[in-house]
């Protein structure tokens, strides 16, 4: 007899409370094969929510996510597909696809092949190990442009707890990476903890891979708009691409517009099936989820006049002339109003982090990693409370010092407006000595 939507999700939660409780892998993934054909990712974000509702705490939701996805890889049903423009180049998750193809390689082709040179004692392969392990550290520009932009559309459709799990294993892998560049160019770097160290970064990495392509890129076909894909595509070349040359600019076909709104009524009922499966998983990481049936305006702000000049107490400037002065300043800022949302950024020469059009209504905390999350909102409500005005951190990237101080804004009744976020590179600044008067100039 063939079992209902429900008893099916119901099978699914036992199988996967079994490895929470302890259970084999190997034992849930046979029971797995036994009863099912296969397994909507809807399906598996559910179960993973009524885990989440019974009691189980989320972060090891994002502990076992590896497993969960073992589970059920090569059983992932495809959903429906309301057109293939997907698969042309230049789209967000062709370009995905591509990179990480070529990531597979590194991975395998590269990286494994030199180890196991090293493995018969051949250690002069130490140094393109480290160059290919160098390399790998495109990875960020791959991490990047999914959080910055995939992610952001997904909280704009109400999906939020899949980016946060996802940015906890991306940051795992970043770490890992760093540790592994660190241990492999010591002098005392033995064979064995090097192998056990990459052999780790490199089950993440593919699990990652895994649940991009089969689990991310899904759903965000599913929900996400041909507009919103046209976007995704264009923000895309402000942080850059990993391993590969610059894609094709995209842009959707005339008859795949046409077949968009020929389906929309599925379309509408992907975004809703999307929201109802990880609204309590969102819950669970104390992240309210969006709850519109399509998201608000991408970029409301765009369509606001704007006079010829902007007038302040202390003088005027043409609007042109206020650009060029944030374009020359040697700052990246951005403006996070009251409600915790972007609303502005500078568009510098070069910015320290990258920032793309979609970050414009954003919730500020989902633009850091989960781990710092926590830090954010108690800077936030600091500011709000009054207990504190500024929050000043610097930190190490890429062999520069970057500076970011956070200020609170307050108006002339000392009503907080909002918060005002400070980067700067201060390497070169840190090594002037003596003086450069304006009369030593020639």
């Amino acid at each position: 007899m063939e079992r209902t939507r429900a008893q099916r999700q119901e099978r699914i939660v036992e199988i996967l409370a079994l490895l929470h409780e302890g259970g084999s892998f190997a034992e849930a993934k046979d029971l797995f094969n036994q009863e099912f054909d296969g397994v909507d990712v809807t399906e598996i974000i559910a179960a993973e929510k009524a885990l989440i509702k019974s009691g189980l705490n989320p972060a090891e939701i994002q502990r076992l996510c590896n497993i969960h996805a073992a589970v059920f890889k090569g059983a992932i049903n495809e959903i429906h597909r309301s057109n293939l423009e997907h698969e042309q180049p230049g789209h967000p998750i062709h370009t995905l696809k591509l990179e990480n193809q070529v990531l597979q390689s590194l991975l395998t082709d590269e990286v494994d092949e030199l180890l196991k040179k090293m493995k018969k004692g051949d250690w002069s392969n130490k140094e393109r190990l480290l160059a290919a392990l160098e390399d790998l550290g495109q990875i960020e520009k791959h991490y990047a442009r999914k959080e910055t932009l995939i992610f952001s559309y997904m909280e704009k459709y109400g999906i939020t707890a899949p980016p946060q799990v996802m940015w906890g294993v991306d940051d795992q892998v970043r770490a890992m990476l760093k540790d592994l560049i660190q241990y492999a160019g010591s002098e005392k770097a033995a064979f064995n903890p090097l192998s056990e160290k990459w052999q780790a970064l490199k089950e993440e990495i593919e699990e990652m891979i895994f649940k991009e392509e089969e689990i991310m890129a899904p759903m965000t076909l599913d929900v996400f708009s041909l507009k919103d894909w046209e976007e995704i595509a264009k923000d895309s070349f402000e942080i850059g691409f990993a391993f590969i040359p610059e894609p094709l600019a995209f842009k959707a076909s005339q008859k795949a517009l046409a077949d968009e709104q020929d389906q929309k009524p599925a379309r509408l009922a992907a975004i809703a099936q999307a929201k109802e499966t990880t609204a309590e998983i969102a819950a669970g990481l104390a992240h309210d989820a969006i709850t519109q049936e399509t998201p608000s305006k991408h970029y409301d702000w765009q369509d606001q006049s704007s006079a010829e000049n902007v007038v302040f107490p202390t003088g005027s400037l043409k609007l042109e002339q206020l650009l060029a002065i944030f374009e020359v300043l040697p700052v990246d800022l951005t403006f996070v109003d009251k409600d915790d949302r972007v609303r502005f950024y500078s568009e510098g020469q070069k910015r320290v982090f990258p920032r793309t059009r979609s970050v414009i209504g954003r919730e500020v905390v989902n633009c850091h990693p989960p781990k710092s999350m926590h830090v954010v909102e108690q800077i936030l409500n600091d500011f709000k409370s009054g207990t504190r005005q500024t929050a000043d951190f610097w930190i190490d990237l890429k062999e520069r010092k970057i500076y970011i101080r956070y200020f609170a804004l307050q108006d002339e009744e000392g009503k907080y407006m909002g918060c005002l976020e400070v980067t700067q590179d201060i390497t070169e600044i840190q090594a002037i000595n003596g003086q450069n008067r304006l009369l030593d100039q020639k």
